[in-house]
This record gives structure tokens, sequence and C-alpha cells, in this order.
């Protein structure tokens, strides 16, 4: 094998650690069960005092190769979508495609 072959090889190999290295915690969503291609699911959260959910809202965050995240998820910015003044339920939405684009939401319902 020639120098210039092994510095070829070399080379290489340093490119594929790095990218590893920069792609192995891209936006994936931290709680709840992850699928490294892809996952959607949806999680309960709390329950509120309000007697039924007839309203929705959700307050989202989306992130785009784990370097940018944008977005409110809080509970309040979820209520203020929906109208919502008393709260049933909180859940929380997960959604990832191979880590490089990532949406977790905040769902209320209540009334």
């Amino acid at each position: 094998m020639t120098a210039k072959r092994i510095v070829r090889v070399v080379t290489l190999i340093a490119i594929i650690a790095m990218m590893l290295l920069l792609l192995a915690g891209c936006g994936f969503v931290a709680d709840g069960p992850v699928g490294w291609v892809y996952t959607d699911t949806t999680m309960p959260v709390s329950m509120g005092t309000a007697q039924n959910g007839t309203k929705a809202g959700r307050g989202c965050i989306h992130s785009f190769f784990g370097a940018i995240s944008i977005g409110n998820g809080s509970i309040e910015t979820a209520m203020k979508d929906g109208g919502i003044k008393n709260v049933y339920t909180v859940n929380k939405e997960n959604l990832s495609i191979f880590g490089t684009y990532t949406r977790q939401c905040t769902l209320v319902s209540g009334e």
C-alpha cells in the first residue's frame, strides 16, 4: 500500500467518524419511545380540572438537523392557540424523521 493511498483511507475514515459524531445526537426527541428512522408518538402528561375537552390547542417546537430549534411548546401557548381557559388534558406529541427534522408539540384540550 502506498503512502498516498494510506493518507486517503485515513482521511476517509476521519471524515466518516466526524460525520457520525456530528449526526449522532441530531434532533431526536428525548422522551418516550424513539425510532431511529421515524418516530410519531403521542403520550399523556397530565389531567386538569375541566369537565371536558371540547376545545384543543397546540404549541410546537421544531428542530432542523439538531442544529436549529425554534418555537414555543408551552402549555400557555397551546391554551392560547385553542382559546382554552380550563385544562382537561395535556399530552405531548413527538415526530422525528431520521433525526433531521423533529417536532415536539404540547397538546391541550379543555373548555
